[in-house]
């Protein structure tokens, strides 16, 4: 099915949150270390996995400071990726290679991990604070081994598209898209949630370019498109003025203690709500 108005949208404003997070808070942790063998399902017949102790990776290189890697070290051979046979699956922090490539126990990557991971949901708020389980991000001095497929570690930002309406703006079949999309932030501790809210609220006003799905970096393998690297900013240099979404507010609310408590004495926990709007034409084909 092609790509939708509400699919670019979510898609842009991850892009975007991404950036703000990493750029503006500097919430990213430089690491170097071993990388394990780990099971997947959907990987298992033609390519073998290993993974970090942690997700996600920083993929932007617009982001000062950030280590993006470009491939991994066997003993001390440097492995570039595509070239042979290698991806970066950048968003779970692991790399995927091709059943031809010979590898071993020794393989190590430098990158940045990112204080806060990002994701996408479509669950209730209250199956995503109550009833699942989230597991915390592994300190340095009590890393076992790769994280599976399956963990969502916090801290981290699940991100929902909530509501969307078209209000006739103009003549000639021009709207007005507002949409809401909330943000549930799940953080360590007070400092790390109101220094992230803090980024989020002071967003308002600002505008972030609506992409095409052509523009969006990843493939299937979670590894680069097209190219050796994505760099946010250069990407919204040449978007044309018109295509850009408008944050007209945020709200935050974060949960009391006494609610903070039924989801876990560990979590620190607020959620954002973002009220955006785009004037476009959505009746052209």
């Amino acid at each position: 099915m092609k790509s939708s108005y509400l699919n670019n949208l979510t898609s842009s404003f991850y892009l975007w949150l991404d950036h703000e997070i990493l750029s503006k808070g500097q919430a990213f942790i430089n690491y170097t270390g071993k990388l394990y063998s780990t099971y997947d399902p959907v990987y298992e017949s033609v390519s073998s996995t290993y993974s970090s102790p942690f997700k996600q990776w920083v993929y932007d290189s617009s982001v000062n400071g950030a280590i993006v890697p470009s491939g991994i070290y066997s003993n001390t051979t440097f492995i570039p990726r595509n070239t042979s046979g290698l991806s970066l699956d950048y968003n779970n922090g692991r790399v995927i290679f091709n059943n031809n490539i010979i590898t071993n126990n020794n393989l190590t990557a430098a990158y940045s991990l990112k204080e806060f991971n990002l994701y996408f949901t479509d669950e209730r708020e209250d199956k995503l604070l109550f009833e699942n389980a989230y597991t915390v991000r592994p300190k340095f001095t009590q890393i076992t081994g790769g994280l599976s497929y399956q963990e969502i570690p916090y801290p981290c930002i699940f991100i929902k598209n909530r509501s969307n309406e078209n209000i006739p703006f103009a003549f000639g079949g021009q709207d007005k898209t507002e949409s809401m999309i909330r943000c549930i932030v799940l953080a360590k501790d007070a400092f790390s949630l109101d220094s992230v809210i803090s980024i989020l609220n002071d967003s308002a006003r600002k505008v972030f370019p609506l992409l095409n799905p052509a523009d969006l970096p990843f493939n299937y393998l979670g590894d680069f498109k097209t190219g050796t690297n994505f760099n946010y900013v250069n990407l919204c240099n040449v978007q044309p003025a018109s295509n850009y979404t408008y944050i007209d507010r945020v709200t935050v609310s974060k949960l009391d203690e006494n609610t903070n408590m039924y989801v876990n004495k560990k979590v620190m926990i607020a959620i954002v709500d973002f009220e955006l709007y785009n004037v476009r034409y959505p009746r052209i084909n």
